[in-house]
């Protein structure tokens, strides 16, 4: 599937995102037009007077009066008989609509001028006025196609109607959410998709050819479909949040659940699990499968209250999440504005709540490894990444204090939970040294599963991983001494930060990397160094039994009281034996 193909397929719902947004114009609330109290008693009572929600039913209930009026007065045998009670009742209805737009202005004042739903009932109110002069100083009957005149000046007054779809809009607006939420989840999730299967692609580039040419060439274009693949899904994160959050979230709980069925699958393999047994977990798994991919109901976004609740090295621990939020603010960025420089000294860490960051820098780091570097590259590119919500911002940088290694720049509209540097400091100190701990092991383990990817066969990958993450753990290579990584029981050694020196053969690995087997023995060449570790299931030796010490060395068929008459006569024959 070509990234165009998305394209023209969310371009061809353009009709009727212009629809919803046609009527998101009509259903506004007055109370968002509200403007400041004057200091004045006659605008103060006309602002007291006009934003309420009495006032703006009896706006509704004037025009469906007003409504058999203009039916009666296009009727023109009725209109000839009532001419008189109609021209009477247009001056009555034509009262209350002035006196409705003098009310609206003095509340408003000049605000009124400002929106486009108010100057076009003023223009039709206007309109009104019009007519009833030409009517009255009867200067209407000189002018030439007097009909067509007196049926446009009608049209625009019945324009007035329009007003009472702004009670019906609501529900319209729900009919159309309906069919805008099925269509943008689904889009979401082809999108999503794409982005996961870009990223799968380019693990395996190597495995596709051995030309540097071709790979160059499928790297590029891999690199470019998903740049452009994730800036439309952080434009329609930021535009549908809530089905952002619903799809993220029915996706875990579908890999949870694939996961379980893998892990049953082992299990009966091995049989651990009765063939029966392992049928009726098949069953509830699929049901629940069922239900999930059903499930209507749409997850709200986290508030900025919840979002420290999500935070993988805060651990949801009250204690923590409290001190944190202690000091930490909601920052917002308007579009096109930069959050900081590439070279600039570390803030703080910034949370996304909502909204998407294009982050780009001109060296190759540690900061946005979403692009694979091939060993083959000797020329400087624009690395280019695009942050959305829920992810965070400038951990690493925070962590060793050095300098931002990319630019940050708002896409949209972003709102940001800022933790200043300094506090989280203070937490290291003040909460406990495990933060900071947990803090390189969420950075170490979405590393080491990008770069164990790249090593395992496509088959069952979440749950190989799985099973490759359950036993991991962060050191520091020092630059001093020597430090022995490989052994029996290590599996993985990836460097997540740093650099450091092969001290058999001589070769330098920078982060990040996957460390070959080949080397037993490294020492890091920068002040901070750290590697994530993968082990062996640490007590899987232990498990290793040895049957013989669970065997008696012999079996003995006489009951347990015979054996205590025996004990008996053995010790009285023996207190016989030293009396004599």
């Amino acid at each position: 599937m070509r990234l165009e193909t998305i394209k023209n397929y969310s371009e061809s719902q353009k009709t009727i995102t212009f629809t919803r947004k046609l009527l998101l114009n009509w259903v506004y609330n007055t109370r968002k037009e509200k403007v400041g109290h004057s200091k004045y008693f006659f605008f103060h009572l006309c602002h007291t007077i006009v934003f309420t929600e009495e006032f703006e039913h009896v706006g509704y209930l004037v025009i469906l009066m007003n409504i058999f009026p203009f039916v009666i007065s296009w009727i023109s045998r009725l209109n000839v008989i009532y001419r008189r009670e109609l021209k009477h009742t247009n001056y009555c209805f034509l009262t209350l609509y002035v006196l409705e737009a003098l009310l609206k202005i003095a509340a408003m004042r000049k605000d009124f001028f400002s929106h486009t739903w108010n100057l076009f009932e003023l223009a039709i109110t206007l309109t009104g006025i019009l007519y009833a002069i030409l009517t009255e100083i009867e200067a209407i009957k000189y002018i030439f196609a007097v009909t067509e005149v007196i049926v446009f000046i009608k049209l625009v007054q019945f324009i007035r109607i329009l007003r009472i779809f702004k009670l019906i809009a609501p529900k319209v607006l729900q009919i159309i959410d309906k069919r805008v939420s099925h269509q943008k989840t689904f889009w979401y999730g082809i999108l999503k998709g794409y982005v996961q299967g870009e990223a799968d692609v380019m693990t395996i580039i190597d495995q596709i050819t051995s030309s540097k040419q071709i790979k160059q060439i499928l790297l590029k274009r891999v690199i470019r479909n998903m740049k452009h693949a994730t800036k439309e899904l952080g434009y329609l994160e930021y535009d549908h949040p809530e089905i952002a959050v619903t799809v993220k979230t029915k996706e875990e709980i579908n890999v949870m659940l694939n996961m379980a069925g893998e892990i049953l699958k082992a299990f009966g393999l091995k049989g651990i699990i009765h063939k029966i047994e392992s049928a009726q977990i098949s069953k509830l798994i699929t049901a629940k499968k069922k239900e999930m991919l059903e499930s209507k109901s749409i997850i709200r976004p986290l508030t900025v209250e919840e979002v420290l609740y999500h935070i993988p090295w805060l651990d949801k621990n009250q204690d923590h999440i409290n001190f944190i939020q202690e000091k930490a603010k909601v920052l917002t960025f308007d579009c096109g504005n930069g959050v900081f420089e590439e070279g600039d000294e570390p803030q703080g860490i910034y949370i996304i709540i909502s909204g998407m960051v294009k982050l780009e820098r001109s060296k190759p780091g540690l900061g946005i490894d979403q692009m694979v570097e091939s060993k083959e590259k000797d020329f400087l590119i624009i690395d280019t990444d695009y942050m959305l919500s829920g992810e965070i911002i400038g951990e690493i940088n925070c962590l060793t204090n050095e300098p931002m290694k990319y630019s940050a720049t708002c896409e949209t509209v972003v709102e940001t939970c800022f933790i200043p540097k300094t506090h989280l400091y203070d937490a290291f100190k003040q909460c406990s040294p495990l933060i900071e701990h947990k803090m390189w092991l969420k950075i170490g383990l979405a590393i080491t599963a990008r770069k164990i990817r790249e090593h395992l066969s496509y088959e069952d990958w979440n749950y190989k991983m799985q099973l490759k993450l359950s036993n991991i753990y962060i050191e520091d290579i020092p630059m001093t001494t020597k430090t022995d990584i490989y052994d029996e029981n290590v599996i993985y050694v990836i460097l997540i930060h740093g650099a450091v020196e092969d001290c058999q053969l001589r070769k330098f690995y920078r982060a990040p990397f996957l460390i070959p087997i080949t080397c037993h023995q490294i020492q890091g060449i920068e002040d901070f160094t750290k590697v994530v570790i993968i082990q062996t299931p640490t007590n899987m030796k232990a498990f290793r039994w040895n049957i013989r010490k669970f065997i008696p060395k012999h079996k003995s068929s006489l009951t347990p009281g015979l054996m205590r008459e025996l004990s008996k006569g053995r010790q009285g024959q023996a207190k016989a034996n030293c009396g004599d």
